[in-house]
C-alpha cells in the first residue's frame, strides 16, 4: 500500500441543499469519479494492489463527530467503482483514529485513541462464489510486539499526558 493525496470529498453544496454524509461525492485529482462514499473527512488514502492483483484504492473516512466517531473504509477498483466497504462503529461509542500505516501489501495498521489497535486486511473468499474482495478488521492482541506500533502507542500516551498536565489546576 502506498499513501496518496489524490482524493477529496465534496464539502459543501449550494442552492440550499445539505450533504448526506452517507453519500458524499468522491473526487480524484479534482475530477468527479461518479462514486459516492460514506463520511465527511478523509482520514487516509492509499493506492493498493487488490486481492485479484489489479490496482485499486483504499479511502478511510470519518464523520467529524468526536463523541461518537466512527471510521469508514472504502475499497475502490482502478475505475473508482466501490467494490468493498466496512466500518468501525458502535452506538454510543467513539473510535477516533490516531494513526495508520501499511504493514504489508494487503494489511493496514490502525491505531485509535485509547490504545486500541486493529489491522484492516484485504482478502477474498476461497471459492469462485466468494472471490470478491473483502475488508476485515482484526484486533491486534499484542500491539507492543511491533516496534512501530509500540512507538506510536508511547507517543500517544506522552501527548495525552502532556495535555492532561496542561489542564491541571495548580
Amino acid at each position: 500500500m502506498q499513501p496518496i493525496t489524490a482524493f477529496s470529498l465534496l464539502t459543501a453544496l449550494t442552492d440550499g441543499f445539505e450533504l448526506n454524509p452517507l453519500k458524499i461525492p468522491l473526487y480524484f485529482n479534482g475530477q468527479y469519479t461518479h462514486t459516492f462514499i460514506a463520511g465527511l473527512v478523509i482520514e487516509g488514502q492509499y493506492r493498493c494492489v487488490l486481492p485479484n492483483k489489479t490496482s485499486g484504492y483504499l479511502v478511510i473516512t470519518s464523520f467529524d463527530c468526536p463523541f461518537e466517531e466512527s471510521t469508514e473504509f472504502s475499497l475502490l477498483d482502478e475505475a473508482f467503482k466501490l467494490i468493498a466497504t466496512t466500518s468501525l462503529a458502535q452506538m454510543y461509542d467513539s473510535f477516533l483514529l490516531y494513526a495508520h500505516w501499511p504493514m504489508t501489501d494487503n494489511r493496514l495498521r490502525l491505531h485509535y485513541y485509547g490504545q486500541f489497535v486493529l489491522d484492516l486486511v484485504m482478502t477474498t473468499g476461497s471459492s469462485w462464489l466468494t472471490a470478491r474482495p473483502k475488508l476485515k478488521l482484526i484486533e491486534v492482541v499484542d500491539p507492543q510486539s511491533d516496534p512501530q506500533t509500540a512507538a506510536a502507542m508511547a507517543e500517544l500516551a506522552q501527548r495525552l499526558a502532556a495535555i492532561e498536565k496542561s489542564l491541571m489546576w495548580d
